[in-house]
């Protein structure tokens, strides 16, 4: 879900040359790390900021540097300021204003690595939650701090292995005409703060549902954590709460069931482009489906019942509206009752969702085509009551082979009717023998993007060997990009609306090209 947020990091560069639409990153040796940061406001980029860490400016305190640029990568404003360790986690653009959180510390980075000196580092240090508000000619307007509950001597020694100090990860939103939503964990509490875009606190909201990860979102003036539940209760599934205006509990508490307590899955999340609303797409479940261990073997045999769409129209629960579909509902019955897709000869293994223009949500998966060994499926039926041989059989893929090729596109139309669109060719991956745990097998990752202009939703596919760009209403591959030539290893991301960035990595002169460029 979080690479749908439209953030990517690069570390450790620093700017070369500059043009509009188009920016080289040389490395750079240590003592300066510079990291690239999306600015988001309402779910859509509008811009760029690079956070450099500069030389160390006392025993305790660092000189930093912030560029600011506009979505075409020209520079706006520039701001050099000096503080303690800082660790930027999350940026947002609301009114003019750019809010900039921070994991904050006076110990984190500057004690020596060493028992004793973390002990007394323990008595004295601190590790808190650091806002900053900059506007866009580079000026700091306001700071905020608040001290979080850490063991500093067990963060010390975790962040020596990378772990930062904080439970859960500091999140960062804008709330349209208001402000800002900031989510964090420690080890007592986990605030949901609010602030406006003079950088003023509005309110402080404790979360005290526990779960396993939380996810910050906002429509509107309306505040969203999605919740989903530790993987031993993952039947629990997913939770929606939502805070209307300036109320303190939550003013909706979805469990994300049906009425028939099948779960649900999440595959869309994200703004409606016309509404701007929240909306919520994916697969349902049986009863007993465990949405963390989808396998091939569960997908045959029906454990995905079909998709549904969720409108949240407000943080309220009669403001929630729902409509289901099942697999047999499928236009021209081309889908049986399991989920096998006639025309398309294969299962398709759901993985992202989207909305476009006119209301129709999209569901994009690889094809799975398998073959079942008939004789280990007796045999293992037949030793089922002994457990470990068939869980063994299991596991070593005894029980068939599978193979991974098209994309398959399916569309759920604003009266819920399913149809089969298209498929989209990309590279082959067969497995055999093995797990069948497909969720990290099939080798692709996919994402949407918008032309708001044309009102033109195009997919992302990238597979192994080649990038596909694809236009979802013609229905055509518009683009096919190699990821690697030569010493050069091409990356698509999300840019702003109606734009990608591409990434050219060239491994010779150890510098990357990023470029944006219209779809």
């Amino acid at each position: 879900m979080k690479k749908r947020l439209l953030l990517f990091l690069y570390t450790l560069f620093i700017v070369l040359n500059t043009h509009a639409q188009s920016r080289v990153f040389k490395q750079v040796g240590s003592g300066i790390s510079t990291s690239l940061h999306s600015i988001v406001q309402d779910g859509s980029l509008v811009g760029y900021l690079t956070f450099t860490e500069l030389e160390k400016a006392s025993k305790d305190s660092f000189n930093y540097a912030i560029t600011i640029m506009d979505e075409n990568l020209n520079d706006i404003g520039k701001v050099k300021f000096r503080q303690q360790k800082l660790i930027l986690r999350d940026v947002a653009f609301e009114q003019d204003i750019l809010c900039l959180a921070y994991i904050k510390s006076d110990v984190l980075d500057i004690t020596p690595k060493h028992r004793i000196s973390y002990k007394q580092a323990a008595k004295k240090g601190y590790v808190s939650f650091f806002a900053q508000f900059i506007n866009l000619q580079g000026e700091i307007t306001k700071t905020f701090e608040k001290k979080a509950d850490v063991d500093i001597y067990v963060a010390l020694k975790e962040y020596d292995a990378g772990i930062r100090p904080f439970k859960e990860d500091i999140q960062l939103k804008n709330i349209a005409n208001v402000g800002f939503a900031a989510f964090y964990g420690d080890k007592s509490k986990k605030p949901l703060l609010t602030f406006n875009a003079a950088g003023e606190k509005i309110s402080e909201r404790q979360v005290k549902e526990v779960a396993a990860s939380y996810y910050l979102h906002t429509a509107g003036d309306d505040i969203y954590l999605l919740t989903q539940k530790a993987d031993m209760e993952a039947r629990s599934g997913y939770t929606l709460f939502g805070y209307s205006g300036t109320a303190n509990s939550p003013t909706l508490k979805l469990p994300l069931k049906d009425k028939k307590q099948r779960m649900l899955d999440i595959l869309g999340f994200g703004n409606d482009p016309v509404t701007g609303k929240l909306f919520i797409s994916g697969t349902v479940g049986s009863k007993t489906w465990n949405n963390g261990m989808n396998n091939v073997y569960g997908l045959y045999n029906g454990e995905i019942q079909g998709i549904y769409k969720m409108d949240i129209n407000a943080a309220h629960k009669e403001d929630v509206k729902t409509m289901y579909s099942c697999w047999a509902d499928s236009t021209g019955k081309d889908i049986s009752k399991k989920g096998y897709i006639n025309s398309a000869h294969g299962h398709i293994v759901p993985r992202p969702s989207f909305r476009d223009f006119d209301g129709n949500t999209y569901f994009l998966g690889s094809r799975l085509t398998a073959k079942k060994n008939k004789g280990a499926i007796i045999a293992g039926l037949v030793m089922s009551p002994l457990l470990i041989p068939y869980y063994v059989m299991q596991a070593t893929g005894a029980f068939g082979s599978y193979s991974f090729d098209d994309v398959l596109l399916m569309q759920m139309d604003k009266s819920g009717k399913i149809s089969y669109v298209d498929s989209i060719g990309t590279d082959l991956y067969k497995q055999k023998n093995s797990a069948p745990i497909f969720k990290s097998d099939d080798n692709c990752s996919f994402y949407s993007l918008t032309n708001p202009d044309t009102k033109t939703s195009f997919l992302i596919v990238k597979g192994e060997k080649d990038i596909t760009i694809y236009n979802v209403h013609d229905k055509k591959i518009v683009r096919k990009i190699a990821k690697n030539n030569n010493t050069v290893k091409t990356n698509i991301y999300p840019a702003k609306d109606g734009h990608i960035i591409v990434s050219e990595y060239d491994e010779k002169e150890k510098s990357t090209r990023l470029s944006i460029e219209a779809i």
